[in-house]
């Protein structure tokens, strides 16, 4: 699915995206909502944690095969 062609942008979209283990589809997600929502702290907030999450755990070699799990 590539993102550019989704017309629905929504928080629900992004945490199914994350459920799924695309985390990078999830901050791409935020970051529209942000834009379209610059007031909204929630949605700025929730992609900073993301992106600094992911960057940690880009660290560990045996996070990126967990992150294309399902979590449940």
């Amino acid at each position: 699915m590539d993102n550019d062609n989704v017309k629905i942008v929504s928080a629900t979209l992004a945490d199914i995206y994350l459920q799924q283990g695309y985390v990078e589809k999830a901050i791409e997600i935020y970051g529209k909502l942000v834009k379209k929502e610059p007031e909204n702290a929630f949605y700025k907030q929730r992609l900073l944690s993301l992106k600094r999450d992911l960057k940690e755990k880009g660290k560990h070699p045996a996070f990126k095969g967990f992150l294309r799990k399902k979590l449940w």
